[in-house]
């Protein structure tokens, strides 16, 4: 995993370079191209896991001196790809030396062949074009940002801030954030700085100054998912086990140590099982607890260890107080820099950091729920595509109801059914401030429609899907790429550290997606067919255990110890935030947590994390 920045006409060195270090603390290079009258630089920070010699040195030139790649990410099947490479000599063994000279081979588009992880530039010297891309489930983040015949790329928003000096948030992303709790690709938060789609290409031409997209991955895969309702349940847990082994084993190939995030969960559990089959060596694993946990489930560290101990691996651990909750929001929100409303985003940076005091690349168990359905919400899904069909006689029922818990489920059911369509339902479902919340919140007028999700939403071909299936392809190609997984490789990249994820492996994916929402949920049990999977590797009582993640004491601290010190913050002394959102509104907001009244703990984080955001970023310009 790497850091990548490039730019036309407009020159950088070394300093901008270095403010993504911390993605490739081991090596770096910059390299500028006179191309006509513009002039073209490509930057790299190198984080060595594949081929630590020099051969793997970037930005690196294709074997005719036509292509030059800047590149971060990981092609499983690299080796496959250079099977089909003639009459070449290799310098070295990266996978970074086969996918330059594939493209410049095969052409731009073939990167659809590539099985991993990524986010790219390439340089087509010939031809006077630059082309990005990444990967179809956005695993590694590329932004841009484009004005006139200046055009700058990164796989940070930091470079290109210092490149453009000028910080501006877009109110409508800012609507669709406090709506989702993320932006969707292809907005950030910030006015004009844009980032790709999961699975797209786009070209700049270099003459004429015009960005355009070519193509997405997705584009043609997502309305060919086709469920496949004949296929029996042996069947498809024979296919799974076969293609998780096969994915796991190519995930492991470096030249480095690899461990594994372990949860207190089946998915890092399964993964963990699995690649101790492949380790030379006792594999490492690692945790992180919560002081102030209230019971087990804001707590995994004692599942953790047992599985460890099941499994045999040399297991770490580390616990965050809640003391320290704020600070370690503002060091995760220096490298996260789109914020979002997830409160174990700053979790993941801490055991990012404990991880890579003995690791250089870790193995997460994301995308699993996604794909298998594990969240309560398609249960709630499954319920609705019911609901649906009685929608009228169901919201007029509503009408003569009042609700005494502001978070029960029933009014969940009203608000989402309040959508005119599927999609806005999808939107309602998801909602963290409803419309009639935002009126009240947002101190200035905006249009309070979410559109972002549309672009994925209608590739999908619903006729034979229900709601959960389409609930799940959504989720895998929207709020994965751009919350979970993007907070995800930002956090392991600011310790240095490369996380890898199997069940997003290409191969797996295209198994999930044909199994019926019927294997899926299950006797009411969510990810049945995994969990029939994990039997052949796992003891039951793991297998069975409740569903956890990165849980955590969250509405007590909300409610009880940053009490204080979030009055003190937002409210008592003036604050950016205020420009946006009310200051009434965060009080109440804040005495509806201390009243136990609110009990969503998303509203709280999604604005603290913004005001963190504005706290950070509007002088990072400056600086």
């Amino acid at each position: 995993m790497c850091g990548i920045l490039g730019s036309v006409n407009i020159k950088f060195d070394k300093k901008v370079l270095d403010v993504i270090k911390h993605r490739g603390p081991d090596d770096w290079g910059i390299t500028h191209v006179k191309i006509g009258n513009n002039d073209i630089y490509f930057g790299h920070r190198r984080l060595s896991i594949l081929d630590l010699s020099p051969a793997g040195h970037q930005p690196m030139y294709s074997y005719d001196k036509n292509f030059l790649i800047v590149y971060n990410g990981e092609i499983y099947n690299h080796l496959d790809l250079r099977k089909n490479i003639k009459n070449i000599t290799f310098r070295g063994h990266s996978d970074t030396e086969t996918i330059v000279n594939y493209l410049s081979l095969f052409g731009i588009e073939k990167f659809v062949d590539f099985n991993g992880i990524f986010a790219f530039a390439v340089l087509d010297i010939k031809n006077k074009k630059i082309y990005l891309a990444r990967d179809r489930f956005g695993v590694k983040p590329l932004y841009y940002w484009h004005e006139g015949n200046n055009f700058i790329f990164s796989s940070e928003i930091k470079p290109i801030l210092k490149l453009i000096q000028n910080f501006e948030v877009d109110k409508k992303a800012l609507v669709t954030y406090l709506t989702l709790r993320y932006n969707p690709s292809p907005k950030t938060l910030l006015k004009n700085i844009c980032k790709l789609l999961p699975g797209e290409l786009l070209e700049y031409d270099i003459e004429t100054g015009t960005l355009k997209k070519l193509f997405n991955i997705n584009e043609k895969r997502i309305p060919q998912i086709k469920i496949d309702r004949n296929k029996n349940e042996d069947y498809w847990i024979d296919l799974l086990s076969e293609k998780l082994e096969e994915a796991v084993y190519r995930q492991m190939l470096s030249d480095v140590e690899v461990g594994v995030f372990l949860s207190g969960g089946l998915d890092s559990a399964l993964i963990t099982a699995i690649a101790s089959k492949y380790t030379k060596n006792k594999l490492k694993t690692f945790c992180i607890g919560f002081e102030g946990a209230q019971n087990e489930m804001e707590d995994e560290r004692e599942d953790a260890r047992k599985t460890a101990k099941i499994i045999g691996t040399e297991h770490y651990e580390k616990v965050v107080k809640a003391k320290s909750y704020l600070e370690f929001v503002k060091q995760s929100m220096y490298f996260l820099e789109e914020p979002n409303g997830t409160a174990a985003t700053f979790a993941q940076y801490e055991i990012a950091k404990l991880a890579s005091r003995y690791v250089k690349v870790a193995l997460a168990g994301q995308g699993a729920d996604e794909i298998f359905m594990g969240y309560k919400r398609y249960k709630f899904a499954k319920m609705l595509n019911f609901l649906i069909k009685f929608k009228n006689i169901i919201l007029l029922l509503s009408s003569f109801l009042k609700f005494k818990d502001e978070n029960s489920l029933l009014k969940r059911i009203f608000y989402a059914l309040k959508g005119k369509n599927l999609y806005e339902i999808f939107i309602n479902t998801f909602s963290v401030f409803t419309k009639e919340e935002l009126k009240k919140l947002l101190n200035f007028k905006e249009n309070l429609e979410v559109l972002d999700l549309r672009y994925f939403f209608d590739l999908i071909d619903k006729k034979e899907k229900n709601f959960a299936e389409i609930m799940s392809i959504l989720d895998t190609y929207t709020w994965l790429p751009d919350e979970l997984l993007l907070y995800g490789d930002k956090m392991t990249m600011a310790a240095s550290l490369e996380m890898r994820v199997p069940f997003l492996d290409n191969e797996i994916v295209d198994v999930v997606e044909k199994i019926p929402v019927e294997l899926k949920i299950k006797n009411n049990q969510n990810k049945y067919i995994l969990k029939k999977l994990a039997l052949k590797y796992l003891p039951k009582e793991i297998v069975y255990r409740k569903k956890r993640g990165f849980n955590m004491p969250i509405l007590k601290w909300l409610s009880e110890d940053l009490q204080d010190e979030l009055r003190r913050r937002f409210i008592y002394n003036p604050h950016p935030i205020h420009k946006f959102i009310k200051k009434k509104a965060i009080e109440e907001l804040l005495d509806n947590y201390k009243n136990k009244k609110e009990l969503d703990h998303r509203k709280g984080v999604v604005l603290i994390h913004f005001g963190t955001f504005l706290e950070i970023f509007m002088d990072f310009v400056n600086f």
